[in-house]
């Protein structure tokens, strides 16, 4: 199972470094609409909907509609984005044990809904990143790998205190420190790299890590949630190792914005 997922990981990250510095825009968008359909789709079963087809061609359709539009508020997006991401974190920890029971009729088409603001912005600010600045694609991408790595290995090893057990019974407070841990050297490095090294750029990558690691987290407690509602380990089968395509995408939904937010508010963003 371990070989499998590492052969799987190095095929990934392969594709996507080529499809981030070599790939022609309509290529990216049509890379992208395709990975929108398919993660829609898994969302739209996880949410036990009936149309899950439906819900994803709406949503890869308006990828390019809204990309097109050429009047995309960029750092509203980014800020509006965390706002979510911070609401829907509040509620997943307040939320009443027995929504996790089983989904009413009503909360079904809700949470099939919900995969809009929790997926097209991530996958928005992936387009122009990678027109824009693809290096700092590929730095969010390895910051968000490395929290989950950290965390992994941290949580196998010393992981004792549950996190969020109700929703994810398998991620522990010392996964996280690890994962954040991670996720802010690997800002460290980025910082290191693409913006210089002087102590106030160094610092600022550190940051800008950990903020993308624990909202990265945040992603994938989202996913956690529709998972154990739907009785589902994974989310599908696309992938061999990882199980389906939202199991890798869903640290990205939320890192990729917050990670944004934080290129605005340190001036990077180009």
């Amino acid at each position: 199972m371990l070989r499998q997922r590492l052969i799987t990981a190095s095929l990934l990250f392969l594709l996507v470094l080529v499809l981030i510095f070599w790939a022609p825009f309509w290529v990216f968008l049509v890379f992208l609409m395709l990975l929108t359909f398919l993660a829609g789709r898994e969302w739209g079963h996880l949410s036990l909907i009936v149309w899950p087809n439906g819900l994803a061609l709406l949503l890869a359709a308006l990828l390019p509609m809204l990309i097109l539009s050429q009047h995309l508020p960029w750092s509203a997006l980014a800020q509006g984005s965390v706002i979510w991401w911070a609401l829907l974190a509040a509620l997943l920890m307040l939320m009443p044990p027995s929504l996790l029971r089983e989904a009413a009729a009503w909360q079904r088409p809700v949470s099939a809904m919900t995969v809009f603001p929790v997926l097209l912005p991530a996958l928005l600010f992936s387009l122009s990143l990678q027109q824009r600045a693809p290096q700092f694609l590929l730095w969010v991408i390895l910051v968000i790998s490395a929290d989950d790595v950290g965390a992994m290995t941290f949580g196998k090893i010393w992981g004792r205190h549950r996190l969020v057990p109700r929703i994810s019974p398998g991620k522990t407070w010392e996964g996280l420190l690890g994962g954040l841990l991670a996720s802010a050297i690997m800002g460290t490095l980025g910082a290191w790299v693409w913006i210089g090294a002087a102590v106030q750029s160094l610092l600022s990558g550190a940051v800008l890590g950990l903020l993308t690691g624990a909202f990265a987290v945040l992603g994938d407690l989202s996913e956690s949630f529709l998972k154990r509602r739907a009785d589902c380990k994974d989310s599908g089968q696309l992938l061999p190792g990882h199980g389906g395509l939202l199991d890798r995408l869903d640290s990205m939904s939320a890192g990729i914005p917050a990670f944004v937010a934080g290129l605005y508010y340190l001036g990077w963003w180009k």
